[in-house]
């Protein structure tokens, strides 16, 4: 049996696997600002072109610090570098779910005389994106998802209520506003 040494770093990407993974995250950038479009349609402003993406962009800019430290304090935090990277994972998971259902997203929105039935849809469309992205987080933050810790599993529990928390809020404001 031979004892192969395991880098702590993760290998670097190469070719297919790095363009994948900036596709994602152009999507990740790019889709927000398609549902700001759809927004933009039915409302009266073209304010939700750049405030969708501030609204995304700037909760896990602010909100991503405390769930480092928070993990940091509970003893369970992994490399900076690693979290980096799970973000950056999580972050194109959001962009290609978002990209997949923004196409329902505009024929239901379209199709609708109702600025209502655009609000409905476009936060089922973020949300539904929104998920699906803290699930890849997750699962990119603790690799040994085989035996998760409790600490770090409430640290993230916490973390994401409150970071949907702002982020509802923060989509509420504008999206009444718009639709208004």
């Amino acid at each position: 049996m031979s004892l192969v040494p395991v880098s702590p770093h993760p290998p670097a990407l190469a070719g297919p696997e790095l363009a994948a993974r900036a596709s994602a995250l152009a999507l990740a950038a790019i889709g927000p600002v398609a549902i700001g479009a759809i927004l933009a349609v039915h409302g009266s402003s073209p304010t939700p072109l750049v405030a969708v993406p501030a609204v995304v962009f700037g909760v896990v800019a602010a909100t991503a610090p405390a769930l480092y430290i928070a993990t940091a304090t509970a003893g369970t935090a992994p490399s900076l570098g690693a979290v980096v990277r799970a973000f950056g994972i999580a972050l194109g998971a959001f962009g290609v779910a978002l990209a997949g259902l923004l196409l329902p997203a505009a024929f239901l929105s379209l199709s609708s005389v109702s600025p209502s039935t655009t609000f409905v849809v476009a936060t089922c469309a973020l949300g539904g994106a929104g998920l699906l992205a803290l699930r890849r987080l997750a699962r990119e933050l603790d690799p040994k998802a085989m035996r998760p810790s409790l600490t770090s599993g409430v640290v993230f529990l916490v973390w994401s209520a409150a970071t949907v928390g702002i982020a509802g809020r923060l989509w509420w404001d504008l999206a009444t506003e718009v639709m208004s």
